[in-house]
């Protein structure tokens, strides 16, 4: 079966477990640069893809899995963004990290926004992609808890999937349907309700860190009034907008995305 583009990676670096938290932590790491912390989205947790190849050709990226995803098991007491925070503030002290670059996609923009929020000290910028958090009126993102495997496709990857469909569970792939599971079980941990906070509107303001925040222009699960609602409340933020892109658009379009956080990171690192 041919890979669906965008997801081909020959070899990927092996896990690693760090202790942070009372958890271990399972996470990636390669490259070499200035430092990303790159916070993963609500889908393909556990996949090294090339989308952080690019990233490595210029970065020291740093990709681990949220509790309750992929390899990383949540204790009972993981419950919110906030207990996110926590666990991957110590994952920087334990790698000897003063300050890196955040980067999150969907929920991973979230939780990259609450670490600068109350560890700005740690956070030299932040990228957020294509992000959940934040409410605004007339512009809900799609409800894709339960959503069938036809209207994930879509939510994910847009009208015609093409290829990309092969990446969500096949009829009958038992072991893949688990996994799917285990990943929607963790963002329903953090979000089911309610799926924002609007402590948001009020902290994003007084975060006077670098930001950029990416649209991707085709995107059926997050409006487009979302990121240009980031866009008005972050002090130093721009916007970019990847056009024929759908919200996975760390996958459909990887090189433009990871050329946009390697030209802002270049441009604010100090």
């Amino acid at each position: 079966m041919q890979q669906a583009a965008g997801t081909a990676v020959a070899h990927a670096p092996p896990t690693q477990q760090a202790e942070v938290g009372g958890l271990s932590l399972t996470y990636r790491e390669a490259g070499a640069g200035p430092a990303v912390l790159y916070l993963h989205g609500k889908d393909f947790a556990a996949r090294w893809l090339p989308f952080h190849v690019e990233l490595t050709t210029t970065l020291r990226v740093l990709a681990p899995q949220h509790p309750g995803f992929a390899a990383t098991p949540a204790p009972s007491w993981f419950r919110g963004f906030d207990d996110g925070v926590i666990v991957h503030r110590e994952l920087l002290d334990h790698l000897g990290l003063d300050r890196v670059h955040v980067v999150g996609l969907d929920i991973g923009a979230w939780m990259a926004a609450d670490l600068a929020v109350f560890h700005p000290e740690r956070v030299a910028s932040l990228t957020v992609v294509a992000p959940f958090g934040l409410r605004v009126p007339g512009s809900p993102i799609a409800d894709f808890f339960g959503a069938s495997g036809p209207r994930n496709a879509e939510l994910l990857f847009g009208a015609d999937p093409g290829p990309f469909a092969e990446l969500l569970p096949a009829p009958g792939d038992i072991d893949a349907f688990v996994a799917s599971y285990a990943d929607a079980s963790g963002a329903a941990r953090l979000m089911w309700n309610p799926r924002y906070d609007l402590k948001l509107d009020h902290r994003l303001p007084r975060l006077h860190v670098p930001a950029l925040v990416v649209a991707a222009g085709e995107d059926r699960l997050v409006p487009a009034a979302h990121p240009a609602r980031w866009a008005e409340l972050l002090p130093d933020a721009r916007l970019e907008t990847i056009d024929g892109a759908a919200h996975a658009v760390h996958l459909q379009q990887p090189e433009r995305l990871a050329a946009l956080i390697q030209t802002f990171i270049s441009e604010v690192h100090p």
